[in-house]
């Protein structure tokens, strides 16, 4: 853990604060984080939530195999469980009226968002990106499950899967029924909370190889990695655009977020998505062939080739 009076303010990273593969880390973060917010908010449901999660996503929760999506992984869901976080203290540090139970919500709403790509255990053919289409469906049928068998009452559990659904790109956003503004504001958070986190990654453009692999057993029309690579700009002008005009722009409560945890008045997901996308730049212009000597990180490329995949 970092700590606030030891950080560089000109060289620190978004990666630098918190290891997004231990789920630990990325829980005692969420406390803290939280707590910030609401001191007295108790915190127990996400220590359960948070183990139930890990142990689906290992293939240890009953009636479930192991996640098996190259992008989509245990890393991932803790990443944007984290940006959710930051936004929601963020948007309570600008004055947005964010209470105990929109703060819930929000949280388990991040937490399960993607486990619709897992597959049951009867179901052994393929991975879990045959179901990139829809998948946020079956996140919420999931969550229905759950939560019902752990004792959450209906409203709970609606509110869960509407904050879900904003995820879908496909959605419309007005569509979605949300009882009031705080549940709105949640989830216009966890849809933003989706995009930054992955945009942000420091590995992001790496990931878009094993994204590739996704959307290629998904059917999706894409016709290489290099095709990928290449649409991701007007990708990032997409969700530019759609955090703006449909999610209220809430991914500028990041910069109130980081000031007053970190005494770090920036917002450093927008200048880690800036940086990966002015690199892009970079990397295309070596063209199909060349492209992947300038993806070095994370050793995924390297495991790629191994396997004879790229």
């Amino acid at each position: 853990m970092l700590d606030p009076a030891q950080i560089d303010h000109a060289t620190v990273k978004l990666s630098d604060f918190v290891d997004t593969t231990d789920p630990q880390a990325v829980l005692a973060e969420v406390k803290i984080t939280v707590r910030m917010a609401h001191p007295d908010m108790s915190l127990g449901f996400m220590n359960e939530a948070m183990d139930d999660a890990a142990r689906l996503f290992r293939g240890d929760f009953p009636g479930y195999r192991s996640s098996n999506t190259k992008y989509h992984d245990l890393k991932h869901t803790l990443e944007v469980v984290l940006a959710t976080t930051r936004l929601l203290h963020g948007a309570h540090a600008s004055g947005r009226s964010v209470g105990q139970r929109t703060m819930r919500m929000g949280l388990l709403a991040a937490l399960f968002h993607d486990v619709g790509l897992i597959q049951s255990e009867d179901d052994t053919v393929g991975t879990g990106a045959k179901y990139t289409i829809g998948h946020e469906k079956r996140s919420v049928s999931f969550v229905e499950n759950y939560l019902q068998h752990n004792g959450y009452v209906p409203e709970d559990i609606q509110d869960i899967g509407n904050i879900i659904a904003g995820t879908n790109l496909s959605q419309k956003f007005s569509e979605i029924p949300f009882p009031d503004e705080e549940l709105v504001l949640a989830g216009q958070i966890l849809a933003a909370a989706d995009l930054l986190a992955q945009m942000a990654d420091r590995e992001y453009l790496e990931k878009l190889l094993l994204l590739f692999l996704e959307f290629q057993e998904a059917g999706l029309p894409y016709d290489s990695m290099f095709d990928l690579l290449q649409r991701t700009h007007g990708f990032y002008a997409m969700a530019t655009d759609r955090q703006e005009r449909i999610l209220g722009g809430v991914h500028a409560f990041m910069g109130p977020h980081f000031a007053e945890r970190w005494d770090l008045p920036r917002d450093l997901y927008s200048e880690s998505i800036a940086q990966n996308m002015e690199y892009l730049k970079d990397v295309l212009k070596l063209g199909p062939d060349n492209y992947m000597n300038k993806l070095k990180r994370g050793g995924i490329v390297q495991r790629l080739q191994k396997q004879s995949i790229c």
